[in-house]
């Protein structure tokens, strides 16, 4: 188990530090699903005790990306499709709604900012190896919209909520399988928003997610390993 370290924010606890180090490398995929976590590695490459390594475990088993079994050990969890579909179903009716209320109150200077993301998304597309950075600036592409209609809290729980579909996410951008979809739509929605046509939005969203859905089935073929079916 190799990790990727991050910088340490200013102030910041030993075991937030730890949970961010972990989490981070489990939702990039660097920890594949299903990988055990040894504390020792842990204590090793990050100079730390064991009491905030075992703290930031328990957290990231309640949070359901780790599984801890007494005797056994501490392991990734599988991806789980239920959860996926939760998110999924959360993000289709939220999307739906927060893309209307952009659709009528969306300020020029955020549309110039949704525009110089999708720029940053297309150039990113074409370097082979930096999935993260293109699954990063899709999330603040979003994170844009929710944050100009105000409803920047509702971000925060569909993010809390979406450990697992952001997972596929990042796996998806690694397999880059709905990659030219995905910027022709959000090219769109910046579209719909600037000519303000609410009438469009329903079915942008479902086609916008539903091509990630539609992907998922080649992902457990191609990952098996990686799901809980």
């Amino acid at each position: 188990m190799e990790l990727i370290k991050i910088n340490r924010q200013f102030g910041e606890n030993t075991k937030h530090y730890i949970y961010r180090v972990l989490k981070m490398n489990i939702m990039t995929l660097n920890i594949k699903p299903g990988t055990g976590i040894s504390e020792a590695d842990i204590r090793e490459f990050l100079k730390v005790s064991r009491t905030p390594i075992r703290e930031s475990i328990v957290r990231l088993s309640e949070e359901r990306l780790m599984d801890v079994y007494p005797q056994k050990g501490s392991f990734v969890s599988l991806i789980d499709l239920k959860i996926v579909e939760e998110a999924y179903f959360m993000r289709k009716i939220l999307e739906k709604e927060v893309l209307k209320l952009a659709t009528k109150n969306f300020s020029e200077a955020a549309i110039k900012e949704l525009e110089k993301n999708l720029k940053f998304q297309n150039i990113i597309s074409q370097i082979e190896e930096d999935h993260s950075e293109l699954f990063f600036l899709d999330n603040e592409f979003h994170k844009i919209i929710y944050k100009e209609v105000q409803k920047e809290k509702v971000w925060e729980s569909i993010q809390s909520l979406s450990t697992h579909y952001d997972r596929v996410r990042f796996l998806d951008a690694i397999e880059k399988t709905n990659l030219i979809p995905t910027l022709e739509q959000h090219k769109t929605i910046i579209d719909i928003i600037k000519n303000k046509e609410i009438d469009k939005v329903d079915e942008m969203i479902d086609l916008h997610l539903s091509n990630f859905k539609n992907k998922i089935d080649y992902l457990i073929e191609k990952h098996p390993d990686y799901f809980k079916i």
